[in-house]
């Protein structure tokens, strides 16, 4: 047997960063694109008598979602469905009256 121990030391690069600065690239922003067609995808139900089930017949021919917000500003979250492509019904958990933003 031997009596003999071998030390092994890890070995850390030492780095060291002197006087250098960074260097950042600024490019100038591109053209303005081509502003877009006006359109008519976008629709506002007001529901004036509290209910927790709105009716919203938006006539946008699809399946859109929308931001409620209920008369003091506050966005509320409900559950849509779409019984047709021209309706959406949303459901809420409690009878409020607000605006429904469709898009």
């Amino acid at each position: 047997m031997s009596d003999e121990v071998i030390v092994v030391e890890p070995i850390i690069p030492v780095i060291n960063v002197i006087n250098q600065t960074p260097t950042v690239t600024v490019s100038a922003p591109g053209p303005q694109g081509p502003s877009g067609a006006a359109s008519s995808v976008f629709y506002t139900h007001v529901q004036a008598v509290a209910a927790s089930v709105w009716t919203v017949n938006h006539n946008l021919n699809g399946n859109p979602t929308a931001v409620v917000l209920d008369s003091a500003g506050t966005q509320c979250e409900g559950t849509f469905s779409y019984p047709t492509l021209n309706q959406m019904i949303i459901t809420f958990s409690s009878a409020f009256t607000g605006t429904a933003y469709i898009i």
